[in-house]
């Protein structure tokens, strides 16, 4: 366990630098590009980290068993995020970012469409061991997120009516986040009190992070006023070093055990 506080702490250390980075003005042009260059390998680090320390669980595993479908799901979809977002930074670089939707938002819908797969499977296996009261409040936690996420992201985009694909792009990366807190909730609720449970805390934690970061992000994107220094990028480093903790600790639970 001692090595998975350090670990923790180191991660915690380049979240808070990473963080720090963005919410800065720069004013001066080699500021700027300095700004720029940090938070964008942030934004591909922390998703590739998560990715590794995932397959790291699923190497936990025997070949077959539930677990090594959730966490080598889960670390395939980190690693289309992270690879999305270096296309996303790739035409930046060249001073053409891509449009919206291009190919980095089909990255990120292969992330949605591989991490809700393999957190259904976890839910599969522990959906017994949730009882009603427990299922009413996951239910609330979803509903109350989709409420607040509907007010402060959601809203403008629908409002002006889903025309093209951009604003359906939006929609659709939105309600699947939004799918995913019900879904990682489930082992954290079912093995309460426990260590497992205490990591799928940390996992539900960084999903609904990422959840409300895709929010905001295609947001800020749709109505072209996202930049590197966008308080949405904040939640997306946060949410993958959390995930990537979380599996770290969860593989050294497997260990262990």
């Amino acid at each position: 366990m001692r090595t998975v506080v350090w670990v923790a702490l180191a991660v915690l250390i380049l979240v808070a630098g990473a963080s720090a980075v963005v919410v800065q003005r720069p004013v001066r042009a080699a500021e700027v590009q300095r700004q720029h260059s940090v938070v964008s390998a942030a934004l591909v680090l922390f998703p590739l980290l998560a990715a590794a320390t995932s397959f790291a669980a699923a190497a936990s595993y025997r070949s077959g068993d539930r677990g090594r479908t959730v966490w080598t799901s889960l670390g395939a979809a980190c690693a289309l995020w992270g690879l999305g977002r270096a296309v996303f930074w790739y035409g930046q670089v060249l001073g053409e970012p891509p449009t919206f939707p291009s190919v980095a938002e089909l990255l990120t819908a292969g992330f949605f469409v591989l991490g809700l797969w393999g957190v259904y499977q976890e839910y599969r296996a522990v959906r017994e061991l949730v009882g009603p009261a427990q299922r009413a409040g996951m239910a609330a936690v979803a509903l109350a997120t989709l409420v607040v996420g509907y007010l402060l992201f959601l809203q403008p985009v629908v409002a002006g009516g889903l025309r093209g694909p951009a604003e359906s792009v939006s929609l659709a990366f939105s309600l699947a986040g939004l799918a995913l807190i019900p879904l990682a909730t489930a082992p954290a609720v079912a093995f309460f009190g426990g260590l497992e449970g205490y990591v799928w805390l940390v996992i539900s934690a960084s999903l609904v992070c990422i959840s409300v970061a895709v929010m905001w992000f295609s947001n800020a994107v749709f109505f072209d006023v996202w930049f590197v220094g966008h308080r949405s990028n904040v939640l997306q480093m946060v949410g993958f070093a959390l995930l990537a903790v979380g599996a770290f600790w969860h593989r050294a639970l497997m260990r262990e055990g």
